[in-house]
């Protein structure tokens, strides 16, 4: 069962807090000291839009609440999701029950928005409309009983550790990183109090190869464009909104100690396009090791190599289902910007994920994304490693290896699975299998005579 970050204080007040991104703790200080915390039911915090579900459970089972205020950061549309569901009664894909079971929620409880004024730095407004609101007298709805369901999912026996996928398409690499952790993800708690189905060190390289990126509509069932949109220009954001633990934007553009390392990426590049020390570190070694929210993405490092700029990030925790197709975007439109500052093309994006990971709440979910899109599993990508020529003779087959410009780059001479196996390994895992299946085929051929033209079936 999901652990519910939320703190109760006054369970005979009508009136219940949501904090989204910001720290509740600091909300709860901020309510003590202008005097009306204990006019206060509780308050929590709301990170993604799934998270609603919980914020309904509570309201479902405390029909003491009748009035929330939202007052927070809303860094990921949980906040605007909430709004429109209270609002316009309108239905949310992550909800676990219908409208019509809600009803009494939506209809019971009065949903006041203050995002506007948190974003001011207004906390009075805060504290108006909780002293405004308050109520203690008893509660107007009846308990309400709605389930958590909770998904299962198998786990894996034994630790998996560097998987890699090759993509041009982002929204293919998505479903194949979904599919790659919930296939050999193995299954353990996590600090959340939640189950998780993680993969060791995923890999995910994103060949752009000079072409711009622009958001591939499959992304509107599942994610929001704007949301999208919104993280990539948190990342240029310098400063960061009270109460919030960090931004990347602000670890990127004013660090407490490294200041703007974005612009410094730049100009190192610019002034050695070889350097190896074009750095980012999101990381602050005075806040984060005892921080409960620290940094996901840790660091980032910019190269520039045959005339292009390539971009690493490396993320210490990834919820590959709810947050890998944002981090993966605007990292991919954080590279086309240092590109264009460069003179340069995109070459290569490269996310490193060291704890790839499904939570238990989306594994039902993860799955349909996999079977809805199964044909991603099986799309045809290049390998940025090059081409196999494949030819037929009387002494067994001879296999070329051409580099993308179409330049020998290795020959070998095969009769066996063991000749081909030194070039094999280190291609593509879906041009390997091509590599061996075809020269199975061609072998056959020769054994038995027979003329052998690659492709040709």
């Amino acid at each position: 069962m999901v652990r519910k970050d939320v703190v109760f204080i006054n369970e005979l007040s009508n009136v219940a807090i949501c904090t989204l991104w910001t720290r509740k703790e600091v909300v709860a200080r901020k309510l003590e000291e202008l005097g009306v915390l204990d006019k206060v039911h509780a308050v929590g915090t709301l990170y993604t839009v799934y998270g609603i579900n919980y914020l309904l459970h509570t309201l479902a089972e405390k029909p003491q609440i009748d009035a929330l205020v939202i007052f927070g950061a809303d860094l990921s549309g949980s906040g605007e999701a909430l709004v429109q569901l209270f609002s316009r009664a309108q239905a949310l894909p992550e909800l676990m029950w219908p409208l019509s079971e809600l009803k009494p929620l939506l209809e019971g409880v009065k949903v006041v928005d203050l995002r506007d004024r948190f974003a001011l730095g207004d906390w009075r407004a805060l504290a108006d409309a909780v002293a405004a609101l308050y109520d203690p007298s008893p509660p107007k709805r009846g308990v309400l009983r709605l389930e958590l369901r909770e998904a299962a999912a198998e786990s894996w026996p034994v630790p998996v550790s560097g998987q890699v996928i090759q993509e041009t398409s982002l929204f293919r690499a998505w479903v194949k990183a979904v599919y790659s952790v919930m296939m050999f993800g193995a299954v353990k708690g996590s600090e959340y109090g939640e189950r998780q189905k993680q993969l060791l060190n995923l890999v995910v390289v994103l060949n752009v190869r000079g072409s711009g990126y622009d958001l591939e509509r499959e992304f509107s069932s599942y994610l929001r464009a704007e949301d999208f949109e919104a993280h990539f220009r948190s990342l240029l954001t310098p400063e960061k909104p009270v109460g919030v633990s960090y931004t990347y934007g602000e670890r990127l553009r004013s660090h407490p100690r490294a200041g703007d390392q974005l612009a410094r990426l730049v100009e190192r590049l610019r002034r050695a396009p070889e350097s190896r020390r074009a750095l980012a570190v999101l990381w602050d070694h005075e806040r984060d090791p005892s921080s409960s929210e620290p940094p996901c993405i840790f660091a980032i490092q910019g190269d520039v190599t045959g005339g292009f700029y390539n971009h690493t990030a490396f993320v210490r925790s990834n919820d590959i289902y709810a947050a890998w197709p944002l981090n993966a975007y605007g990292q991919v439109k954080l590279a086309e910007l240092v590109a264009r500052e460069l003179g340069l093309k995109v070459g290569v994006v490269t996310l490193i994920s060291s704890s790839a990971h499904v939570y238990e709440h989306d594994w039902e979910r993860a799955w349909k994304l996999v079977h809805d899109h199964y044909e991603a599993l099986r799309a045809f990508v290049a390998d940025s490693r090059g081409n196999l020529l494949v030819e037929a003779g009387e002494g067994g087959l001879r296999v070329e290896l051409r580099a993308p410009d179409g330049k020998l780059a290795a020959k070998l001479a095969v009769s066996s699975y063991e000749d081909l196996k030194p070039l094999a390994s280190f291609l593509a895992p879906d041009h390997a299998f091509y590599a061996g299946w075809e020269a199975r085929r061609a072998l056959e051929r020769v054994r038995r005579g027979e003329p052998y033209v690659q492709d040709a079936e």
